[in-house]
């Protein structure tokens, strides 16, 4: 069997997969395990709990000989944090024979599999990965207070932004600064302050769904927001496309393409290429598939195509409370 665990800033995915039946046995969902972003206590927390959903759910543990790899926001970013968290992850799954990597590779593998080409990943942060001649280079991943432009954090920052310029009276109305006083569950004045104190990324990030709803909904600040992520989200695939004679796969995913076509659609139609896109907690698909390439398994699109069918069914069917506080939906 292959256990694919995805950790991120905003949600923890893991999948059991069965090799034999060629199926998907059970997922768990659970809230942060960015080890940079939170505390490592709360990061193994969410880690254990996706891994007691699943054996819940097939009512038996994790096998012994099962194949693990965990993907993480932070790995590879700082050589001391790194591994300590990997001798962390040594601990909380009882064994040393686990391949962990940045989950940049991970969504890599899941979107354009094992063929050259260019990802671009906009879920609580931003990040591109690249792989030409089968050698993999990165795009952006500088973090949040100076980065991860077009992503759901950046997305709430302008939120932010907008709210204080209306509180200001430079821009008119007063739906953003309702917007995160409701967020927030603050009166505005308060929930900036506490901001400037605990700086919560997840919390900001999760303003993004209801940015989005009011672009739906026409809002022209909300528009001129999502516009300006897709914009960004283009202009970073054109750059890594330059090193390209032709088109390769070209793929993006992460939270925000929840948005649909009111962000999908500004992409496409600046990109020369072929845009595919994916849902983020698609990306834990990607450590099956390279579970499997390890144990000399290789799958077409098809396949992997259907695997994603499978897991997006079985999380539409999760508690809607547990798919909010992961998820943020």
């Amino acid at each position: 069997m292959i256990l694919s665990v995805d950790g991120g800033a905003t949600k923890t995915c893991s999948i059991l997969f069965d090799e034999e039946s060629g199926k998907i046995l059970s997922i768990g969902l659970a809230g942060p395990s960015n080890f940079i972003s939170i505390s490592e206590a709360i990061a193994a927390e969410n880690i254990k709990s996706t891994i007691s959903q699943i054996e819940e759910k097939t009512g038996k543990a994790i096998p012994e000989e099962a194949h693990i790899i965990v993907a993480q926001a932070g790995i590879g970013d700082s050589s001391t944090g790194t591994e300590n968290w990997k001798k962390r992850l040594r601990e909380i799954f009882k064994r040393d024979n686990l391949r962990i990597e940045n989950d940049g590779l991970m969504a890599y593998r899941m979107a354009n599999m094992f063929q050259d080409g260019v990802i671009f990943a906009p879920g609580t942060g931003s990040v591109g990965m690249m792989q030409k001649d089968g050698k993999m280079a990165r795009l952006g991943g500088w973090g949040w207070f100076a980065g991860d432009d077009g992503s759901a954090s950046w997305i709430g920052k302008e939120a932010l932004s907008t709210a204080e310029k209306q509180m200001d009276r430079i821009y008119e109305g007063m739906n953003f600064v309702e917007l995160v006083s409701d967020h927030f569950g603050d009166n505005f004045k308060d929930a900036v302050g506490s901001l400037e104190k605990d700086r919560n990324k997840r919390k900001v990030a999760l303003l993004c769904p209801k940015v989005v709803e009011m672009a739906k909904n026409g809002d022209e600040y909300a528009l001129k927001i999502i516009y300006a992520a897709a914009d960004y989200d283009a202009s970073a695939i054109k750059t890594m496309l330059r090193e390209f004679d032709s088109c390769p796969e070209v793929s993006v995913l992460g939270g925000t393409m929840k948005a649909g076509s009111i962000i999908r659609e500004r992409i496409s139609s600046q990109v020369k290429c072929p845009v595919n896109f994916f849902n983020g907690y698609h990306v834990a698909v990607g450590g099956i598939i390279m579970g499997l390439q390890e144990c000399g398994i290789a799958i077409n699109k098809g396949q992997r195509d259907r695997m994603i069918q499978e897991v997006d069914r079985i999380v539409e069917n999760f508690n809607s409370k547990l798919r909010l506080n992961s998820l943020g939906y």
